[in-house]
């Protein structure tokens, strides 16, 4: 069986998944990419949200220009 990947992810993970250190994750991207609260304690942030900031900042893609599918469309 392999590996998960998970999609909540701690500060450190987050920053080292966008390739920043911690400082720099939270003097730059923790400031566009709001965190998830879980509890009293636990701060994550979502992985995807990341791939978006990421895909906006090098201009793969802005916000807003990804459509939502909806599912019933695509019967029709």
């Amino acid at each position: 069986m392999g590996n998960i990947t998970p999609r909540l992810l701690s500060v450190e993970e987050a920053a080292r998944y966008v390739g920043l250190s911690r400082s720099a994750f939270l003097g730059s991207v923790a400031n566009s990419v709001p965190p998830l609260r879980l509890g009293t304690r636990r701060v994550t942030w979502d992985r995807v949200a990341l791939d978006r900031w990421i895909d906006a900042q090098s201009g793969i893609s802005t916000p807003g220009t990804q459509k939502e599918i909806n599912p019933l469309d695509a019967l029709l």
